[in-house]
């Protein structure tokens, strides 16, 4: 019975990407907050972000909140990268394990535009003498559960803000996400959706202005307060769902692949893929490819690497570095660093 049922749950996610791949309808530029998707451990990114079921780290934070539970350790974690168009973008996360209790995390990802660009104007295409920043800003809190050794179940609660200048929007959003571990192989199945959460629409003082609602009649008053009436926007509201397991596992190395299939609504499904080979636990080696059969996507090639060292059996570091390569828009390369105890 568990092996049919794992059968019919791998041909509906077949059947659900050739639809998908069918409409190709791909919504692009139809929703705000576009850093939410961006990947945020070293690990995952070097894998192709095939991580929705490989929970190996607190990259769970980001693909799938229920993969926090399966860590029986407490871990911090710190991210900095150069991203595109000279950003820059940086993630700290926690966890704690309580047990039969679940686990706790919390996280916080902010995207830097710069902080002191030129204000410039069609009149002053050279500046206007001020200068203004823009930032994003993505933190939340996490909670995971095993309701069985084989099943768990996580959720996030988090605070999405985007700010330039004088202008913010934000909202608040939520992850939920499962894992399953089949009795096949012990192969993994994982499925989340993230982002899921209310409209953003800017406001601030760069929208106010003074009218006159009658500027023929004379003697009326002329400095009416106004606003422009601004669009709400959607986040990017992301369903996964992915597999994973390993493949040679002995004493001193493991192979683990993954594959992740995704339908984000503002594109077009696609699939991400990845594998690591891992030496006792200490050497990791990643590779992997991002964005199969999307419309119009750039680049997807990405590897990485990882060491880990245990300064005694309740402490240890471990340093992650991924290289993603974006086609045009150039190539990234990530550092993570964590610490368990």
């Amino acid at each position: 019975m568990r092996k049919g049922i794992f059968t019919t749950i791998i041909i509906l996610l077949s059947v659900s990407l050739i639809v998908g791949q069918e409409r190709r309808t791909t919504k692009t530029g139809t929703t705000a907050a576009q850093f939410l998707k961006i990947g945020v451990h070293a690990g995952g990114m070097g894998m192709g972000e095939s991580a929705v079921a490989f929970p190996s780290s607190l990259s769970a934070l980001h693909w799938n909140p229920a993969g926090l539970s399966r860590f029986s350790t407490q871990e911090v974690v710190f991210t900095q990268s150069k991203w595109i168009a000279d950003t820059d973008i940086l993630y700290m996360a926690a966890s704690m394990n309580f047990g039969r209790y679940g686990t706790v995390g919390a996280y916080m990802t902010t995207l830097n535009y710069g902080d002191d660009m030129l204000v410039r104007t069609e009149e002053k295409p050279l500046g206007t003498g001020e200068r203004f920043s823009a930032r994003d800003l993505d933190m939340g809190i996490s909670y995971a559960s095993n309701l069985t050794d084989r099943f768990s179940i996580g959720g996030t609660v988090k605070f999405v803000s985007q700010q330039i200048w004088h202008m913010t929007a934000q909202t608040m959003a939520l992850d939920l996400g499962a894992l399953f571990i089949t009795p096949l192989k012990d192969i993994r199945l994982g499925m989340s959706i993230t982002n899921f959460g209310g409209k953003m629409q800017p406001g601030g003082r760069d929208v106010r202005f003074y009218a006159d609602p009658d500027p023929i009649l004379y003697g009326n008053n002329d400095q009416i307060p106004a606003n422009y009436e601004l669009s709400s926007w959607a986040i990017p509201l992301t369903f996964r769902v992915g597999l994973s397991g390993d493949v040679g596992s002995l004493k001193t190395m493991k192979i683990t692949w993954a594959v992740d299939a995704l339908h984000p609504s503002d594109n077009s499904e696609y699939i991400n893929i990845g594998g690591e080979f891992s030496v006792m636990e200490r050497l990791f080696l990643r590779a992997g490819w991002r964005t199969l059969f999307a419309v119009d996507r750039e680049g997807g090639m990405s590897m990485g690497a990882g060491i880990k060292h245990a300064f005694s059996p309740n402490f240890k570091i471990k340093l992650d570095y991924a290289y993603v390569d974006y086609g045009v828009l150039n190539q990234i390369n990530m550092l993570t660093f964590s610490i368990l105890y």
